[in-house]
């Protein structure tokens, strides 16, 4: 995919140095001057444009995605009082739950702490609030669509390009037609349509 991006736009700016150079062999110099400083001005501020407004969205996305994840700010915004984190437990076959750290097993009744045991099946996660020493301050059921999970990583990436894409389509390209880059748009349309009777 990436080899048939390159070549495309490989592709696509050697078109575009095709009708350039038509247009200086065959326009006159006012209108070919014309139509180079609008190009070249379409693609400086193309540049400007993509550099100081989608790559620090696409950054931005991509750090709250990986660094911060929904799930893990969802959790932080409901650690009780007195909890200076969590860990992720799991249910064994004796109505426990479990979890290590720092290499230490820890393990207690669900019963001890308001879970009937026979709702919880072995594997399923719990969310084990602690604090520095590991004493537990609260557990809840982990709830599916609450933890940091694939589909949540990838409609983050997906949204992080979707929306420089839709302001680059949506916004900066309607504007530079119709401005900077309009002798250059209409130029390169009717070389392509072979219709230059304007010119």
């Amino acid at each position: 995919m990436n080899s048939h991006l390159l070549f495309s736009t490989y592709m696509q700016f050697k078109s575009q140095e095709f009708a350039l150079r038509w247009a200086r062999e065959h326009l006159p110099p006012e209108k070919y001057k014309a139509i180079y400083n609008s190009y070249c001005t379409l693609m400086k501020r193309t540049v400007i444009f993509v550099l100081a407004c989608c790559v620090p969205i696409i950054c931005i996305g991509l750090y709250f995605t990986f660094e911060t994840p929904i799930a893990d700010r969802i959790e932080a915004a409901a650690t009780p009082a007195g909890a200076t984190g969590w860990v992720t437990a799991r249910c064994d076959y004796d109505g426990n739950f479990f979890w290590t750290h720092d290499s230490k097993a820890y393990e207690y009744p669900l019963a001890e702490y308001g879970l009937d045991p026979a709702y919880y099946h072995f594997g399923q996660k719990l969310n084990v609030y602690v604090n520095d020493d590991q004493e537990i301050i609260a557990v809840t059921a982990t709830h599916e669509g609450t933890e940091a999970s694939t589909w949540e990583v990838c409609i983050s990436i997906l949204v992080t390009l979707i929306l420089p894409t839709v302001l680059i389509l949506c916004v900066y390209r309607p504007i530079a037609r119709r401005t900077f880059g309009k002798e250059w748009y209409e130029f390169n349309q009717q070389f392509k349509d072979g219709s230059l009777t304007d010119f």
